[in-house]
């Protein structure tokens, strides 16, 4: 027996092509999974959170997915908190503590499983011999 899709409803699918980068994660240009299947639940616009000419404007993810803050952005990617701002300075950390206090914790129905790289990386610490 054959399925017709056309009845079947339709998920939320990204805009945007899959990069060619690894680096990029599974659909997106500054998400990546965190589960074997893409988000189903999306931002309804494309938004461009910096004035670069190499980045873009993105689709992003409300669930279960790591979103990496590219370090020139100024614009907040779910809200327009940081848009009407006078400078273009780069604000990624005020950025991403905006977006871990006033999206992720304030709203976690909304934004399940989502989380935010965090800006610095540390090395694990080696016992001295």
């Amino acid at each position: 027996m054959t399925k017709d899709i056309s009845t079947t409803s339709a998920k939320s699918q990204p805009t945007e092509a899959a990069p060619a980068s690894p680096y990029y994660g599974m659909y997106g240009h500054y998400w990546k999974s965190n589960r074997d299947v893409p988000p189903t639940k999306w931002l309804q616009e494309n938004k461009k959170l910096c004035a670069c000419d190499a980045h873009q404007a993105s689709q992003w993810p409300m669930e279960h997915a790591i979103i990496t803050i590219p370090p020139c952005a100024y614009k907040c990617p779910y809200c327009p908190k940081f848009d009407k701002l006078e400078t273009t300075n780069p604000q990624v950390v005020k950025l991403r503590a905006h977006i871990k206090r006033d999206h992720l914790k304030r709203k976690p129905e909304d934004f399940l499983g989502l989380s935010v790289t965090p800006g610095r990386v540390t090395k694990p610490r080696v016992p001295k011999p």
